[in-house]
């Protein structure tokens, strides 16, 4: 290990600055051209963990088995319920490992969890790092755990190097080269420390996270505008657009434009250019992370929101980038915000999750759920944010236990039925220490578990949604953007599960599904592609758009019926399925039924009470908001 450590500190001080593999999406496969070890488990003291295939689903695996990928995390560790989740069977952890004792965010409203490592820049402290690991080993002595590293620089770095700053003048360029240069070494350091540690045998991987939220967002959500942008977008346009006269940086007051989609190509580069730059420094940091741990460990990230975040300024439209990435295992994202976590509405992936299945990646999703006991961050942990930033609406407790029991359930069927990994992100403490929320998951886990030994886990989906991420960069300020946004909220109530792409990968998947549905009619390249695949083929679609037309639940359930799709619920509720689990969650409750196209045993999951029979239809009385789970069985 120690020899691996010295190869890549002698092949940062060369490839760093001048690594960068930004390129067109149209022109590249973004593969970098750095030389890659072999896995190493003479020198790897800890275990083997990846993403594998498991029924058709990449799943994560330890040693060579699937494993459960049901994880608890808080970013409070003094308020955690690490015991209680190691009661209820939990095993799989996650941990904040911070580089600089800053804020998640650049407005920096709230105290920081604890110390960064870096906060001095001449003596790394790795004191509160062994503890946070030692806390949940005393908690769980077989744990795993997943340290979630965020690699944003101490301030000091920021006040020795003001030309590598992003708009906002306080935090990292993630266009820096310097910034992933020191943010290297400091990995590198972060990770032989590990290694060297005896806690080494329960670390389970790395999730790399940076920019705004963790969530690698520009730091001045406004696509990193300023000196170092300037630069590197200079290197850019004459390594990928050999001939262009530069022009400098683009006007982004073209964005708030009257019409739909703005004409300045100078705009459109630096936005590719402002999204490609940031999947390129993941894809680096996480090649990083796989060679310090000699190619053992899986490692992920957040990243890729185009159903969520629909402003090209962020730097999230680069997915391709990250899928093409061999050194990333795990793609993540929080379920969807959408209406505020309305319990009327499905709260999916905020990226297209077929697609990350398909490129062989793990959906690790972050459940951070609120419950009857969330309190505000002000309340919970006085002193972290004496502003109250922390207590808008979207972080105020829902109204009562069985709202909360309900709104679990509803999460997690998602999470089963898609064959996502998750963590329950409990991120002040104390969001699920009740003993029948801790019941409850102790009995998801074991159906989670269960699950990964059926022998086809795949979607039987029959509805194809794709989103173009290639488009937003063309696109103004304007209702247009929010289409795969908005359009989420029916495709979700239309009683048939659907399956969700970017349009880059329509030629792969398309003909095998029944019905085509597109979240977006720009004609970009692939978007193009798509359209003269199906008026050739004859394939039936339709094209959501804000501006022409936006399907209500009975329209698009309408249209897939007409396809031959199955239509599991014929009202406007949510319809989780596949072959081995069917989830229904009800919008206003009263009678329901299910159809579930065949004769299956099915029997209900996580109810005291629950029903069982055999038949083509499943009749329950429910609360509103309710989730019912069974899991079926065919002759």
């Amino acid at each position: 290990m120690s020899r691996i450590i010295a190869f890549l500190l002698s092949l940062l001080t060369v490839i760093s600055g001048a690594f960068g593999f930004y390129r067109p999406g149209k022109e590249a496969d973004f593969r970098a051209e750095y030389p890659r070890g072999e896995r190493d488990m003479e020198k790897y003291h800890g275990i083997y963990t990846c993403a594998g295939d498991c029924g058709g689903v990449p799943a994560l695996f330890v040693n060579g088995e699937p494993y459960p990928a049901a994880a608890y995390m808080t970013y409070l560790e003094e308020y955690n319920n690490y015991s209680e989740f190691a009661d209820a069977g939990c095993k799989l952890f996650s941990v904040p490992v911070l580089f600089a004792g800053r804020w998640i965010n650049a407005n920096e409203a709230a105290k920081p969890f604890h110390a960064g490592i870096f906060d001095s820049k001449d003596a790394p402290d790795y004191s509160t790092l062994d503890s946070s690991i030692d806390r949940i080993l005393s908690a769980c002595p077989d744990a795993l755990i997943i340290p979630r590293v965020n690699l944003s620089m101490p301030l000091w770095w920021i006040e020795e190097n003001p030309d590598c700053t992003d708009g906002t003048g306080k935090r990292e360029s993630l266009f820096s080269p310097e910034y992933r240069e020191t943010a290297s070494q400091m990995l590198i350091k972060v990770i032989e420390h590990i290694n060297a540690s005896e806690y080494v045998s329960h670390i389970a991987g790395y999730h790399l996270a940076g920019g705004n939220t963790e969530e690698w967002f520009h730091f001045d959500l406004n696509a990193g505008y300023g000196e170092s942008a300037e630069k590197a977008y200079r290197e850019y346009i004459e390594k990928y657009y050999p001939g262009t006269e530069y022009k400098g940086l683009p006007d982004l007051s073209l964005l708030k434009g009257k019409g739909p989609y703005h004409k300045d190509e100078n705009l459109a580069r630096y936005l590719e250019f402002a999204s490609n730059a940031v999947a390129d420094d993941i894809c680096y940091f996480s090649y990083v992370a796989k060679e310090a741990t000699g190619r053992n460990l899986a490692v992920g990230t957040f990243y890729g929101y185009s159903l969520e975040v629909s402003s090209p300024l962020y730097g999230t439209h680069a997915l391709k980038v990250i899928l093409d990435c061999d050194d990333i295992d795990f793609i993540s994202s929080p379920n969807s915000y959408t209406g505020t976590r309305s319990p009327d509405l499905d709260w999916t992936e905020m990226y297209p999750a077929d697609s990350v299945r398909l490129h062989g990646k793990i959906c690790m999703q972050e459940c951070d759920l609120r419950t009857h006991l969330t309190k505000p961050l002000s309340e919970c942990a006085p002193g972290y944010d004496d502003g109250g930033y922390y207590s808008a609406p979207i972080w105020q407790p829902l109204s009562g236990k069985e709202q909360t029991l309900y709104q679990l359930r509803k999460s997690f069927s998602r999470q089963l039925i898609k064959g996502n990994g998750f963590w329950w992100f409990d991120m002040w403490g104390g969001w699920y220490n009740d003993p029948e929320i801790l019941s409850l998951m102790s009995n998801m886990r074991n159906v989670y578990s269960e699950s990964l030994s059926k022998q086809v886990r795949s979607s039987t989906a029959e509805t194809a949604v794709f989103v173009d991420e290639s488009a937003f960069k063309y696109m103004t300020d304007c209702p247009l953007r929010n289409t795969a946004f908005n359009q989420r909220n029916a495709l979700g109530l239309m009683g048939a599960p659907y399956d969700i792409y970017d349009v880059s990968d329509f030629e792969q998947v398309y003909a095998k599904y029944k019905a085509i549905i597109f979240l977006s009619d720009l004609k970009t390249d692939n978007m193009s592609r798509a359209l003269e695949i199906c008026r050739e083929s004859g394939v039936k679609y339709i094209s959501a758009s804000n501006l022409k037309k936006e399907f209500s639940a009975p329209q698009l359930r309408a249209f897939c019926s007409a396809q031959g799709v199955h239509i599991y619920c014929g009202s406007d509720d949510i319809i989780y399925a596949n072959g081995n689990y069917i989830a229904l969650c009800s919008i206003d409750g009263g009678a329901k039924e299910i159809t579930l196209g065949g004769n299956f045993a099915y029997r209900e999951l996580l109810a005291e009470n629950g029903i069982e029979g055999r038949g083509n239809t499943i009749k329950v009385q429910m609360n509103a908001h309710e989730t019912r789970l069974f899991e079926l069985t065919s002759d």
